[in-house]
C-alpha cells in the first residue's frame, strides 16, 4: 500500500489535468446512476483523488465530502473543493449511518478485499441510501493503453511492482457485472443492481496520451525524464495515437444499490 500511496502522492497536478480528461465523464456516468436523488445529501466521495466525483456531485446538488489515502490529492486546490478528510476506505473515519450516500469510484479495483470496502461504505451509509461504485471492465482493452505503456518502455519505463499487482490480482476481482453484484450482495447491500457501459470522453488524441501519461504508475516516470526525452516520448506517443483509428472509450462496471435497514 505505501508503493501506491508513494506513487498517487508524487504527481497531483498532472493528475488534475490530465486523468482527469477521463474520469470527469466517468464520474458523471456513476453519480448519474444513483438509485436516489442525490440533491441535499451529505455523500462521502471516497477515493476522490482531485476531486472529478466531487465535481459531479456538487452537478447533482449533493453536499460531497472527500474522502482519500493520499493527503496530497486531497491538498490540490483544496481551497475551491469541499471539507475532505484523509482516510481508508477499509476503516472510514465516519460513525455508522453518518452519511446519505457513498460513492467509490475506481478505487475498488486496487483493492484485494473489495467486499470490505463494500461492507465500510454500507456502515456508514444510512438505511435507504444510496452505495455507488465503478471498476474498469476486464473486457476494456483499448489499444491505446497498451501502445502508450509501450512507448514509455521504450524510453526506459518498467512497470512498478504495486502496478503489476494491481493489474493481476487486484483489478480483476470485480470486472464483470456478475462479480460486482455477488460482491455487493454479499456486502449486505440492499437492491443491488451492476451494469456495463462503455463511456466515450471525447478526446483528442493529444488528450488521450496527456490522460495516459498522467496516471500514477507513469506520471513519477515521466517527470523524471529530461526535457528532450519527455518532449521525445510524447511525440512518439502522440504519432501513435493518431494512428489508431479507433475511439478512446473506456468500459466500466457500475455498480447501483442501496444500504439495507439495519437489524436493531
Amino acid at each position: 500500500m505505501n508503493g501506491v500511496r508513494a506513487a498517487y502522492a508524487a504527481e497531483p497536478g498532472a493528475w488534475a489535468t490530465g486523468a482527469e480528461l477521463v474520469y470527469r465523464p466517468l464520474a458523471a456516468a456513476l453519480v448519474g446512476a444513483s438509485p436516489i436523488p442525490l440533491a441535499g445529501r451529505t455523500v462521502l466521495d471516497v477515493g476522490a483523488g482531485t476531486g472529478a466525483v466531487s465535481a459531479a456531485l456538487v452537478a447533482a446538488g449533493a453536499r460531497p465530502v472527500a474522502v482519500d489515502l493520499t493527503a496530497e490529492m486531497l491538498a490540490h486546490g483544496a481551497a475551491g473543493r469541499p471539507p475532505a478528510a484523509a482516510g481508508d476506505v477499509l476503516a472510514l473515519p465516519f460513525r455508522g449511518g453518518a452519511v446519505g450516500a457513498a460513492v467509490a469510484a475506481f478505487v475498488l479495483n486496487h483493492l484485494t478485499a473489495p467486499e470490505q470496502a463494500l461492507r465500510e461504505l454500507h456502515r456508514v451509509v444510512a438505511p435507504g441510501g444510496a452505495v455507488l461504485a465503478a471498476v474498469f471492465s476486464n473486457d476494456d482493452r483499448p489499444p491505446l493503453k497498451d501502445g502508450i505503456d509501450a512507448v514509455a518502455r521504450r524510453f526506459g519505463w518498467t512497470a512498478p511492482g504495486w502496478y503489476v499487482e494491481l493489474k493481476d490480482r487486484a483489478a480483476p476481482l470485480l470486472g464483470t457485472v456478475g462479480a460486482m453484484a455477488a460482491t455487493a450482495v454479499s456486502a449486505g447491500l440492499a437492491e443491488v443492481e451492476a451494469v456495463e457501459r462503455t463511456v466515450d470522453p471525447h478526446l483528442s488524441p493529444e488528450e488521450v496520451v496527456r490522460y495516459r501519461l498522467s496516471l500514477a504508475h507513469l506520471a513519477p516516470f515521466v517527470a523524471g525524464l529530461a526535457p528532450e526525452a519527455q518532449r521525445a516520448l510524447w511525440e512518439e506517443a502522440v504519432a501513435l495515437a493518431h494512428a489508431t483509428p479507433e475511439p478512446y472509450a473506456p468500459a466500466i462496471v457500475i455498480l447501483s444499490a442501496r444500504s439495507a435497514q439495519r437489524s436493531s
